[in-house]
């Protein structure tokens, strides 16, 4: 099961409500009048295990965690171009691997796409099951929160591999611009997936 929590700074919040548990959860409104819940982690960092939209862009992604008992994406960056194409970059954890991975997704909001690349990735030890997870994570993201419907994945000849995986969780060369098996010498090029695809 996929859950999505964010960090609620303190200088967001404008009031407390009733709490919730001896642990320190409660109700809070913040600053710009929505309510959520909130908890305290091991940190004292106020967090909030939600999937809402509205409280997740206010906040622009700050500290947003999506995850599974296996693996876990964590935001490291965000920013806006000045088209408000909004980039996002996350680290990603596997359970019993050491290596850090990140992903870095620029989405289109208006028109409904988002443009990914992994930044460091090695496919050689991310098994298929493992990188499910990864992809389910990503359109978890982009589908059931932020009402993306296209993913677009960025990928270079030599990235077999990565290529095979992809194809292998619903992506698809749509563009038909080439055949990466055939030619490897060929640069980049891009596989599609429509969201939500349960692949």
């Amino acid at each position: 099961m996929i859950k999505s929590r964010i960090l609620i700074p303190r200088k967001n919040i404008q009031e407390f409500l009733e709490p919730l548990d001896e642990r320190g959860g409660a109700f809070v409104i913040l600053d710009n009048g929505m309510t959520t819940d909130v908890y305290l982690d091991d940190l004292n960092n106020y967090r909030s295990i939600t999937n809402n939209r509205d409280i997740i862009i206010y906040l622009e992604f700050y500290g947003l965690e999506l995850y599974t008992d296996n693996v876990n994406l964590r935001e490291i960056q965000f920013y806006r171009d000045e088209d408000e194409t909004y980039n996002i970059r996350f680290e990603i954890k596997i359970k019993g691997d050491e290596n850090h991975y990140k992903v870095k997704l620029s989405i289109d909001l208006e028109e409904g796409f988002s443009l990914n690349e992994f930044l460091i990735f090695s496919d050689n030890k991310v098994s298929l099951e493992n990188f499910k997870e990864v992809n389910d994570l990503i359109s978890y993201f982009l589908y059931d929160i932020l009402g993306v419907t296209k993913s677009i994945f960025t990928v270079v000849t030599r990235e077999t591999k990565r290529i095979e995986n992809l194809l292998n969780v619903g992506y698809e060369n749509k563009k038909g611009f080439i055949n990466a098996y055939d030619n490897p010498k060929v640069g980049e090029y891009m596989l599609e997936k429509d969201l939500p695809d349960k692949k």
